[in-house]
């Protein structure tokens, strides 16, 4: 994929939300239509529709994923700050849904590129395996293996809010106060005060 010019780009963002709705399968002709540029444009640039969604799943990585930055660099311990970047992902995939429903699916039958999985790595799962790790180091949380554990957390997630979204049932703030907790405590029952982390 070359990086196409900027107006263009804009323009396939502005319709990314129709591009990238669950249920939508544009051929590259209705992308061509849809953002109004010739086929042949398109065809310079991607190598096809899915090289299309992969953009612009990866853009909306980028640019959704502000606040998962700026929970990163909230003070507290790496728990405390854990629990603000998870809420963050829950926010995020709220407002992006696609993100939960199309990125989801894309990893699960379709493989992605290597672009998208560093965007993937960088935006979701870099921070998250950062912060179990440190989390580690301070005692706070006891795991096998980072790597691992962020990939469940980030699944679980994922799944949540996707079959959530597609029920039109998916609080991200209702959904952490439980979901946090859960993930970050276990599901044995516990004969001490809860000091999950809200």
């Amino acid at each position: 994929m070359k990086a196409p010019p900027k107006e263009l780009a804009e323009r396939l963002w502005d319709a990314s939300d129709e591009i990238l709705k669950p249920g939508v399968d544009m051929r590259i002709d209705d992308l061509a239509a849809l953002v109004g540029v010739p086929r042949a444009t398109l065809y310079y640039y991607f190598s096809g529709k899915d090289d299309v969604f992969e953009f612009l799943l990866a853009q909306k990585l980028q640019r959704g994923t502000v606040s998962i930055a700026e929970a990163l660099d909230t003070t507290g311990s790496a728990v405390e700050r854990l629990t603000a970047v998870l809420h963050a992902l829950l926010q995020t995939a709220a407002d992006h849904p696609e993100l939960c429903t199309r990125l989801l699916g894309r990893m699960i039958n379709d493989g992605t590129s290597g672009q998208l999985m560093h965007e993937i790595d960088q935006t979701l799962m870099a921070p998250v395996r950062a912060l179990l790790t440190e989390a580690q180091h301070e005692g706070d949380l006891a795991l096998a293996d980072a790597a691992d554990t962020t990939l469940s957390l980030i699944g679980s997630l994922a799944i949540v809010a996707m079959v959530r979204t597609t029920r039109g049932t998916f609080d991200p703030n209702e959904v952490a106060e439980w979901w946090i907790p859960q993930v970050l405590n276990g599901l044995r029952p516990r004969s001490f005060p809860d000091t999950a982390l809200h």
